[in-house]
């Protein structure tokens, strides 16, 4: 279904190709402008999130900490992700003044595009098209068929495996590990990593294991996949120097990559591997060429989507103030307890001799009143500010802790004013208060 009429003009201020989250938030931070827009997605208007990642996942570990069943897990899924209908998202774009175009879109030119053989003429052109599947080079891995998932796969299946073997343990297969496995199935998990979230802080890696080992979970790291096969019962996935394992389905999540090469980027003299793209989201060598979201290559969250496009909307639109590394990026892993990651990761930062980290256990009348599992908080503090520059942690409910250390970061606020807040009692936030001491402590200690 399309919005456009052939005997209409084709003629629009911005073209956005790809209807996901960014598009969603782009078509908001232009409402009101008189901006025309005309947006181009082949598949569902909101993307991913809404239907095959965020919104689907979080549903699951939602059932999964409630004692659901496989059905009735199912059953809440497709009703959140309202059964893959995107009608309201169709409408919601509409209501916002966007022609929709269900269909894919090529560019012809600096200001054209086309699709549906038909052209349509714009004075800028913002790319939104998201990110694909990483299938890794695994030797059979393409003759498994309908035994090889993917998140997507995971994510809208009626069927529940038995035996799941997933390939990758990072954001996804960890999520993903663990709602199958706390839906009765039988979940191996293999990494390549010598342990998970290997950019942090090892107790942080060392909490995410016990948080899968209590999910019932097998995991194995530092392994490398060589082979697949299918089976008359399912797969065996073979691991160098290690026992193989069967499974019922083979599940990759070794991550995603934009992909561009389809969207005619040759027709402007760019290749689409190789592109530069500045602080505010224009691609150079083409001044009205614009790329945000997944598809802009850099944290593949929501979240930055949506703030991408508010960059983007302020230099079509506005002051051309602002820029994507404005503000500090937050990131969450939502197992159980769930990780965040603030900022520059301990590698990031691990040439800077102006960086302290101090390291803080979670222990807060919180944890014994809820029989909740442990946690860890590790900071990073700037010496010659005083400021908190990064922050990382696993415990119960530490996903909605992270707004806080967000505005610590974002606002430069000095350990002084920190360490004076008040956190309420009995509060898993309280651990900030004790995580605020121990790098006031770091801090003074080194200089």
């Amino acid at each position: 279904m399309s919005d456009s009429d052939p005997g209409s003009s084709h003629r629009y201020d911005v073209a956005i190709i790809g209807g996901g989250s960014a598009a969603e938030a782009l078509l908001r931070e232009l409402d009101g402008t008189s901006t025309t827009v005309v947006m181009f997605e082949p598949r569902l208007v909101g993307g991913e999130c809404p239907f095959y990642a965020c919104m689907p996942s979080k549903s699951v570990l939602h059932s999964v900490r409630s004692g659901h069943t496989w059905d009735e897990a199912v059953a809440r899924r497709d009703e959140v992700v309202d059964h893959l209908d995107d009608s309201g998202h169709h409408e919601r774009a509409r209501e916002l003044g966007a022609t929709v175009v269900s269909a894919a879109a090529t560019i012809t030119g600096s200001d054209t595009v086309r699709a549906d053989e038909v052209d349509y003429s714009a004075t800028s052109i913002v790319i939104a098209v998201g990110a694909s599947v990483v299938v890794p080079d695994i030797s059979g891995l393409d003759t498994l068929g309908d035994r090889m998932w993917t998140s997507e796969d995971a994510l809208t299946t009626h069927e529940r495996p038995d035996r799941l073997v997933i390939i990758g343990g990072g954001v996804i297969g960890s999520e993903i590990a663990q709602m199958y496995a706390g839906l009765g199935c039988d979940v191996t998990m293999v990494d390549t990593s010598e342990r998970p979230a290997a950019d942090l802080h090892p107790e942080v890696s060392r909490h995410i294991v016990d948080s899968h080992d209590r999910a019932g979970i097998t995991t194995i790291y530092a392994a490398e996949p060589t082979s697949c096969t299918r089976t008359d019962a399912g797969v065996r996935l073979e691991l160098a120097d290690r026992p193989s394992i069967e499974a019922d389905i083979a599940l990759v999540a070794v991550g995603r990559r934009p992909d561009l090469s389809g969207l005619g980027l040759g027709s402007l003299g760019l290749d689409h591997d190789d592109l530069t793209i500045d602080e505010n989201g224009r691609i150079a060598g083409a001044d009205s060429l614009w790329i945000m979201g997944d598809a802009a290559g850099r944290e593949q969250y929501t979240h930055v989507a949506n703030r991408h496009a508010a960059i983007v909307a302020n230099h079509l639109v506005g002051d051309r103030s602002r820029s994507f590394g404005e503000s500090v990026v937050p990131a969450c892993i939502f197992i159980d307890p769930p990780v965040f990651v603030i900022g520059a990761t301990e590698d990031d930062l691990s040439g800077d001799a102006d960086i302290v980290w101090s390291e803080t256990d979670l222990d807060v009348p919180r944890v014994e009143t809820d029989e909740l599992p442990g946690g860890f908080i590790t900071l990073a503090g700037r010496r010659s500010t005083g400021t908190v520059v990064a922050a990382h942690g696993i415990g119960p409910r530490f996903d909605e802790l992270s707004h806080a250390l967000v505005i610590a970061i974002d606002g430069e606020v000095p350990i002084g004013v920190l360490r004076r807040t008040i956190q309420p009692f009995p509060t898993i936030g309280e651990v900030l208060t004790v995580a605020f001491d121990d790098l006031a402590v770091a801090l003074d200690a080194d200089r």
